[in-house]
């Protein structure tokens, strides 16, 4: 900027100069020199529009470009590729005024160029080249100037935007070289004083760009002490401190951050240093008083509402040091509270508080914000696999917990006699209602102002699993969520299909609750209501079968809760309370074996013989053959264990490699010897089935291959190899007939006699677009209710293929409903298979209404023209059906 003042002043006198000059050639004989004034003043006039271009580009740089101060910064930012480009016309600009400088007004002659300020010109293109970050073209002007006028004090600074120019290119080796020449030439005598004190920072830059920050140190040191200039010495500050903050040396970083906020920078810069003030705190170097002083002044600001997610962290930040864990948790959850914007902060302040709870059992609302920062977290993020895992176990650990707690209430309300439940949900229907006009009145207060979640009504304020209260006890909840709900759909009553308002009804309309000395049945249809009985009375188990299926998920929840303390969390004291707990509800549950074990293990840990003894016998007395009995007998099970599914393993290798060299004999010999020896291992047994069944086939008849392949489904339906089972004795049925019914195989003839008798005007084109066609029957199905539910399934299993729902009249009595576009058959055929099977769409339409069929675009005006359903689906079962 300076060097651009200097500048000026120099075109000013010049200009006064040259007025003088023309002013005083008025004779006749002195017009050539007046015209040569007249084409220098001209010259003087382009190169200062190119000039006043320039200044302007470089100010409008440093107000957009943007620092990540996340980062060491750089000496110098130059900002991304979209910033360079909005400088294009003034830099434009610059460079078609250096042109037309240098065509009109360059005299080069006897080996040198005679106007003085053409070079000058050729520096200012180059440097508009360089904001453009086109750095091709400014290497070339740069290098053009630093060799074309080696005489002149330009050229140094030249090489001196050169060495930039590789800097920002990356080609640091080159840069390395460019100031190592420069360097060489500080002693010459004409060497520019603003040039020397610009080496120390591009050296600096260059160091901080390939991030050797131990060698940037001296450069910025050493260019403080050259440079005066407030914004480039406060920048150099900042950088220091963060360089010295990430060596650990706090204190020395403390000093500059101090420095840098008393400079008085930018809002963001003095705000960022207040930041890393709080970072470099440690208790050990004084009282945090001041820095806790100024970051609650800056939470009281109102240009820092923005910030008060960093704010907050930094608070949390200084507790934390102080050793103030609490005080750290609050801090951080109110991060996460305000931060609306900033998803890097709101990510980092998240996983933060979640160690914390984590560390200290609370698991609630650790699973609250580890959910909150796995939303944002992409799988690049250091530790993402084991920061998800946590956030799964945890997951599973509240869905569990809440599972317990929601059953628990349930059945507590199906104790109830009528009046005392009567009585309590009315209760629960007056706390709705108030709470419902306190919100009003706080919407009416707060003028519809932004309403932050509160993490801290989320879950306990001491348990582990939260407070213990039931869904319904939490007024709040239930009014937010029936707001939420009436806001969108309206207000709908409780039943299947829901969503649509205009529909016959698929079921009959729930009855009044009668005032009588029983419960009301909950399968009846409740209401979506609040202030309705009903909306309470769902779900509560008030028959046998119904406790009975209550009981069944506490028992199941118990179990996963018990496994995911000990075997996931290795919290040992909660494991052992919820174990206990569930022996006690249901001592004769279907997992009392695990949990038998699972206590005997906790107490063995904790060596109480008595009890671990207690356990230990139990379990042998009435589970002597279990696995778990074997271990607590031999604790080498495990191991020998494992030493028999190695040989396993073994022996099907061998097995496999003698499959691959085609000597199925011997497949199947070791296959025989594999399912003597191995029974149990469910993992290798159909594997061994599978080859054995192959080499037969090759040995023996189609027959034998059937029968085997036709064992292996039956005895290991959900092993890995059964589709390939399933598509090897699919493809000896078509071949072979075999499996396949008699009369199935004498249609299959008759079909095969008249193949080619008649010829459909169908095309097969697998691979050309295609639609999914409904043909309903217009007296027997409302067609447009029917195309709610399509564009309803369409959105939850279908969104983002945009699929589109049209409908046009076939004949009098049957309409087509198409579903498009699909990209191929294959689109079109997993599009129909999901329709097929889904209830919501097909509910109430009886399956003589209907037909279903995927139909390519060029095929589709051949049906409407045909009409004649029953060609297109012998067309539709013989290309479309056949994979």
């Amino acid at each position: 900027m300076r060097l651009i003042y200097k500048y000026r002043i120099r075109y000013v006198i010049g200009v006064l100069f040259i007025a003088i000059a023309v002013n005083a050639c008025s004779t006749k004989k002195n017009t050539w020199m007046r015209r040569s004034y007249h084409n220098l003043t001209c010259h003087y006039n382009v190169y200062w529009n190119g000039m006043m271009s320039l200044e302007e580009g470089e100010k409008s740089l440093r107000q957009t470009v943007k620092d990540d101060y996340s980062k060491v910064l750089r000496v110098y930012n130059y900002g991304e590729k979209k910033q360079a480009q909005r400088l294009n016309p003034k830099m434009d600009r610059t460079i078609k005024k250096a042109s037309i400088g240098i065509q009109k007004h360059s005299m080069y002659f006897g080996g040198k160029e005679q106007v003085k300020w053409i070079d000058n010109s050729y520096l200012m293109m180059g440097k508009a080249h360089f904001y453009k970050q086109d750095y091709i073209s400014a290497r070339r002007v740069f290098d053009y100037v630093a060799k074309s006028y080696p005489d002149e004090p330009i050229h140094y600074e030249a090489w001196l935007w050169l060495a930039k120019t590789h800097v920002q290119a990356e080609r640091y080796e080159k840069a390395e070289a460019t100031i190592n020449l420069l360097q060489s030439k500080l002693d010459e005598k004409d060497f520019p004083f603003y040039v020397e004190r610009q080496i120390p920072l591009v050296l600096a830059d260059f160091y901080l760009a390939q991030e050797k920050y131990d060698d940037a140190y001296p450069y910025l040191e050493r260019s403080i002490e050259l440079n005066k200039d407030k914004y480039i010495t406060t920048r150099v500050e900042f950088i220091l401190g963060q360089l010295y903050q990430k060596e650990g040396d706090l204190k020395t970083a403390t000093e500059y951050f101090k420095s840098v906020v008393k400079k008085n920078p930018d809002y963001v810069m003095a705000f960022e240093a207040k930041m890393h003030l709080a970072q470099t705190y440690a208790s050990e170097n004084g009282s945090s008083k001041d820095i806790n002083k100024i970051l609650h002044k800056m939470l009281k600001e109102k240009r820092n509402e923005e910030f008060m997610d960093q704010i907050y962290y930094a608070l949390a930040e200084v507790a934390k040091k102080d050793g103030n864990d609490t005080l750290a948790i609050q801090h951080l959850r109110n991060s996460v509270r305000f931060s609306t914007k900033n998803q890097v902060q709101k990510t980092r302040s998240s996983l933060e508080v979640a160690d914390m709870f984590f560390d200290r059992n609370n698991y609630v609302y650790a699973q609250a914000y580890y959910d909150t920062a796995v939303s944002s977290l992409t799988k690049d993020y250091p530790n993402y696999d084991e920061i998800s895992r946590k956030a799964g176990v945890l997951t599973d650990l509240v869905t569990q917990a809440q599972t317990i707690k929601e059953q628990d209430s349930l059945q507590h309300l199906a104790n109830m006699d009528t009046t005392e439940l009567y009585a309590f949900i009315d209760k629960k229907i007056s706390d709705y209602i108030a709470a419902e006009e306190k919100k009003k009145e706080e919407e009416e207060l707060n003028d519809g102002g932004t309403q932050f979640v509160d993490m801290s009504n989320r879950g306990g304020s001491g348990n582990s699993l939260g407070n213990g209260e039931w869904y319904f006890y939490n007024t709040a909840a239930l009014s937010s969520g029936y707001t939420e709900f009436a806001r969108k759909w309206g207000n709908r009553k409780l039943e299947d299909n829901w969503r649509i308002s205009d529909k016959r009804l698929m079921m009959s309309g729930d009855d009044a609750v009668a005032a009588n000395d029983s419960i009301p049945d909950s399968t009846s249809v409740g209401s979506a209501n609040p202030i309705d009985r009903t909306f309470y009375l769902a779900g509560i188990p008030n028959t046998p079968e119904k406790m009975e299926a209550s009981d069944k998920k506490l028992i199941e929840a118990f179990n996963r809760l018990g496994f995911i303390y000990l075997m996931q969390l290795n919290d040992t004291v909660r494991a052992q309370e919820t174990y206990i707990d569930f022996q006690k509800r249901f001592p004769e549950n279907d997992y009392r074996l695990e949990s038998w074990y699972a206590l005997y293990k906790i107490y063995n840990s904790q060596n109480n013989s008595g009890e671990s003894d207690y356990y230990k016998n139990l379990i042998l007395s009435n589970y002597p053959e279990s696995t778990y009995a074997k271990v607590i007998i031999n604790p080498d099970y495990y191991t020998l264990l494992e030493e028999e599914k190695l040989k396993a393993s073994e022996l099907y290798m061998r097995t496999y490699k003698a499959f691959k060299n085609e000597k199925f004999y011997r497949v199947i010999s070791y296959s025989d010897k594999g399912m003597e020896l191995y029974p149990d291992d469910t993992a290798l047994m159909p594997r061994f089935m599978y080859l054995r069944a192959l080499s037969l086939g090759k040995v023996d008849t189609p027959d034998t291959l059937y029968a085997c392949l036709d064992t292996l489904l039956v005895s290991f339906p959900e092993s890995a190899v059964v589709p390939r089972a399933k598509a090897l004795l699919r493809k000896l049925q078509l071949e072979y007939g075999l499996g396949v019914p008699e009369e199935i195989k004498e249609q299959k003839k008759e079909l095969e006699a008249n193949k080619g008798k008649e010829k459909s005007i169908y095309y097969y084109k697998e691979n050309s677009m295609h639609f999914v066609m409904f043909v309903a029957n217009n007296e027997n199905i409302e067609v447009n209710p029917l195309k709610i539910r399509l564009s309803d399934f369409n959105g939850k299993y279908f969104s983002l293929m945009r699929l589109k729902v049209k409908s046009l009249l076939l004949n009098k009595t049957q309409t087509i409903i198409t579903v498009g576009n699909f990209k191929n058959k294959d689109e079109a055929m997993n599009y129909y298979n999901a329709l097929n099977n889904d209830e919501y769409v097909l509910s109430g339409v009886a399956k003589g209404d209907y037909f279903l069929f995927p139909i390519s675009t060029s095929n589709y005006p051949l049906f409407y023209r045909d009409k004649n359903i029953g060609g297109y689906k012998d067309f539709f079962e013989k290309y479309y059906k056949r994979d």
